[in-house]
């Protein structure tokens, strides 16, 4: 550049440029995909978190059969694998609902209406065939019963872990923060639009230079995304996490993987718009030294 005056206002706005562009592919990543229901059906179906549960529940409850005496039928034929994924879905949904400030609480809320009938079922015949008095003891046991099998199904039906979230206190902060994420995204891209206005005004008479900082700026950019997220997803860093239960372990890891995907995914995107740009600023000055010799 034949003018420092304007190459120096031009770098420190490249740099603001690259962070900022950074800053919104974040926000944006956050807010429109980690936390988008779809999101989380996409994982359900996709890593089959129901079938995991529900693999879960059915292991769970054949094993207590053998110490209860219960058949495991008398929950599972009451809450099928469809019932759990209804509920994995209800939960995601209104934890999210919930992050997002559209909820006032954040609680499971699982029909166990039929689960109630089956176990009611099976203790009012077993009391009719061995001539067991219905008291007080009787109910408690029927109730302590109930609460045992919904208690397991409710961890089945929060892959996530927003219960333990929720009960450790970490939900909330995590909502405090989501409340500022739309604000911040605004401020970044508002940001970087005023950045790139400041460009524009720096190369009113070198339209060629604004193609190539703007281009510098998004390469930048999209390969300091590109680089932790590569080394992610070739490392399979987050397979690596020490988590016994499979059906979480499907779900958090699978989270993991996705948002680096997306992220990797608009990393690259802005690297090539970069690189695009950056070839413009060849192609423009190619052209004009051309014209210049012809001149």
């Amino acid at each position: 550049m034949k003018k420092v005056r304007l190459y120096i206002p031009n770098v420190l706005l490249t740099i603001l440029l690259v962070f900022l562009i950074m800053g919104s592919e974040a926000t944006i990543l956050a807010n429109r995909i980690g936390l988008h229901e779809n999101t989380f059906y996409y994982l359900i179906e996709q890593r089959k978190l129901d079938e995991k549960g529900y693999e879960s529940l059915t292991s769970y409850f054949t094993t207590r059969s053998n110490s209860t005496g219960i058949p495991e039928n008398v929950f599972l034929d009451a809450f099928s694998e469809n019932d759990l994924r209804t509920a994995i879905s209800s939960n995601a949904a209104q934890a999210l609902a919930y992050l997002k400030g559209n909820r006032d609480t954040y609680e499971q809320e699982i029909d166990f209406t039929g689960l109630e009938t089956s176990v009611n079922a099976f203790f009012s015949d077993y009391a009719e065939e061995n001539g067991v008095e219905k008291d007080e003891v009787y109910e408690e046991k029927v109730r302590s019963v109930l609460d045992e099998a919904e208690a397991q199904i409710c961890i089945a039906a929060d892959p996530f872990k927003f219960s333990t979230l929720q009960e450790n206190g970490w939900l909330s902060k995590v909502r405090q923060a989501v409340s500022y994420l739309t604000t911040a995204m605004m401020i970044c891209l508002g940001a970087g639009v005023l950045t790139l206005v400041l460009l524009i005004l720096c190369n009113l008479r070198q339209v060629e230079h604004l193609c190539y900082w703007i281009g510098l700026a998004g390469f930048t950019a999209g390969l300091l995304t590109c680089a932790p997220c590569i080394y992610l997803t070739a490392s399979d860093f987050f397979s690596g996490f020490a988590i016994k239960d499979p059906q979480v372990f499907a779900a958090i890891v699978g989270f993991l993987k996705l948002l680096t995907s997306r992220c990797l995914t608009i990393a690259i995107i802005t690297l090539i718009v970069g690189a695009i740009g950056m070839a413009g600023f060849a192609f423009l000055r190619a052209v004009q030294r051309e014209d210049e010799e012809e001149a």
